[in-house]
């Protein structure tokens, strides 16, 4: 089955798939269930533990929620401001919003059942991506020439918006991820020539190496229950212990990797080709099932 982007994947390995303007779902049998028509599809993710998507779409970009198997109904948006989504906790979506003017965005958290939000970031600049601590504590923000952390329980009012560490206008530190402590932070540091897995931890001042050596083009992001990291470079994707980055095991894909995403139980990491194909990668032996 080819032509497909994978979106996300849930507890139970099914995938979150578009195919043109089509939302769709495949199970674990490769089944594929329509769920919505969504011109101008540009992401979906699954909220956890729930049978509902958040999906981004539209232009300006705009929220829409759908109960899987149910409509399609609008969260949030504007024909005056792009709505853009930035993750999802259990129960809420985190997005950011430029109300003001196109380049100072906001990093709002909504609650999608009862609508209340909290602004986290309100201080502009283009924000271009932002991580969620799983405590809800701690937001790292990723802006063009640095990496910042939100305190959303500050001891005092400076320490609500602190420095992680400045960055470069291009390459630098991307992919954040929190591990589950809410402690510290993982990474991958992008130079002219390598790429380099990277950790910090909140109070800190230095990153320190995980990954090293990886080619340019290599992408990482470590796993849910933080024990691996997963490394995707063109068809190949390998698996390294997040502690020390010892590699465990490797496996190839049928062409290079597009996107990947892990599953929230850490077992897996679906996979979409550039090419439009899709499969499921097993963690812990390295066994390939494609769709």
């Amino acid at each position: 089955m080819s032509g497909m982007r994978v979106l996300d994947v849930d507890e139970r390995e099914r995938l979150l798939i578009a195919v043109g303007d089509e939302l769709a779902e495949l199970d674990t049998k490769g089944t594929r269930r329509s769920l919505a028509r969504v011109p101008e599809m540009t992401a979906a993710k699954y909220l956890p533990g729930e049978r509902k998507v958040v999906v981004e779409h539209g232009s300006p970009s705009r929220l829409s929620q759908l109960r899987i198997g149910g409509r399609l109904t609008q969260l949030l948006g504007s024909p005056d401001h792009a709505t853009e989504l930035l993750g999802v906790l259990p129960g809420r979506v985190v997005y950011r919003v430029n109300r003001r003017h196109r380049l100072l965005f906001t990093v709002v958290i909504r609650n999608v059942l009862v609508g209340e939000e909290q602004a986290v970031y309100d201080r502009g600049g283009s924000v271009l991506e932002a991580a969620v601590s799983p405590n809800s504590r701690y937001i790292a923000i990723r802006l063009p020439r640095k990496l910042i952390l939100v305190d959303t329980m500050p001891e005092t009012e400076d320490d609500h918006v602190r420095l992680i560490s400045a960055e470069p206008a291009t390459l630098g530190r991307r992919n954040l991820r929190w591990l589950p402590d809410s402690t510290r932070l993982v990474a991958t540091e992008y130079t002219a020539d390598s790429a380099t897995v990277v950790r910090w931890a909140v109070g800190s001042e230095e990153w320190e190496p995980v990954v090293p050596a990886l080619t340019p083009a290599a992408e990482a992001l470590v796993a849910p229950d933080g024990r691996r990291v997963a490394v995707v470079d063109g068809q190949r994707i390998s698996f390294h212990q997040a502690d020390n980055g010892r590699f465990l095991r490797a496996a190839e894909l049928s062409g290079p990797v597009g996107e990947f995403h892990w599953s929230p139980s850490s077992r897996s990491v679906a996979v979409s080709t550039r090419a439009g194909d899709a499969a499921v990668v097993a963690a812990d032996k390295g066994t390939v099932r494609t769709f």
